[in-house]
């Protein structure tokens, strides 16, 4: 009987041996995915987008190294409707210079094979750069790229600068707020006002509002408003928060 009893528990032990080691393996499986879409995927879609904001520049006029003057009064210039996955801008981030990408490609759509690419995704019928309405952009906070990671840091009166082939459109922070995903009338022409008619020039940016390891924060979405002040022509030169920042190419 002990015999028996012994070869139970040897077998008892080499099974929960195993089981230890397969729960081991299974974990360094899925820490190795977080390593991978955290870092190296997320630098993978950095250099992506690096490369669009160089090729976007490259297809356009410099604008002259000098502050230009901000328009702030009439109606700036809008740009047409693009077709999906199309640049046609960049968005620059001046207060996010030195602690993360501030600098990212402006793409039509916000479809995983536009985001993914560490874009700034413009949400389909929302209104363009400069119009009247709710210019709306979504951007990953944590992977491919962390495009939108330091939103949190953002406060009213901060700039947000829209660059396009011909316009500068210079925005200030207004407010943010916390919404579940299903609170889509956040983007809508009047924020939180879906129906109502705009009368203002604004500008909406959305990402997942969790930033943690392993936490992907789909469960809600932190938004920030802002309001367009001023625009500038390119052939002007530059807004002086873009001129004086070091991350802008």
């Amino acid at each position: 009987m002990r015999h028996a009893r012994d070869k139970q528990s040897d077998a008892l032990t080499i099974f929960l041996g195993v089981l230890g080691e397969l729960m081991i393996t299974v974990g360094l499986l899925i820490g190795g995915y977080i390593v991978w879409n955290v870092w190296w995927d997320s630098n993978q879609s950095a250099a992506v987008a690096a490369q669009d904001v160089k090729e976007f520049y490259q297809s356009v006029e410099a604008a002259p190294a000098q502050e230009g003057e901000v328009v702030t009064k009439g109606d700036p210039p809008v740009i047409d409707p693009v077709p999906h996955g199309e640049t046609f801008g960049v968005l620059i981030v001046p207060k996010w210079y030195g602690i993360t990408n501030n600098t990212m490609p402006l793409k039509e759509g916000t479809t995983p094979d536009v985001l993914d690419l560490a874009a700034a995704g413009h949400y389909v019928g929302t209104a363009m750069p400069g119009e009247v309405g709710n210019f709306s952009v979504a951007g990953h906070r944590r992977s491919h790229g962390n495009s939108f990671r330091r939103i949190d840091i953002l406060e009213k009166g901060d700039q947000v600068i829209v660059e396009t082939k011909d316009t500068w459109y210079i925005y200030e922070v207004t407010g943010h707020e916390i919404v579940l995903p299903t609170q889509t009338e956040v983007i809508a022409p009047v924020p939180d006002k879906p129906g109502e008619i705009p009368t203002q020039r604004l500008l909406t940016m959305t990402t997942c509002h969790s930033v943690r390891v392993g936490e992907w924060g789909n469960d809600h979405r932190w938004v920030t408003h802002a309001k367009l002040v001023g625009w500038m022509d390119r052939s002007e030169g530059m807004p002086e928060q873009v001129l004086n920042d070091p991350g802008v190419k």
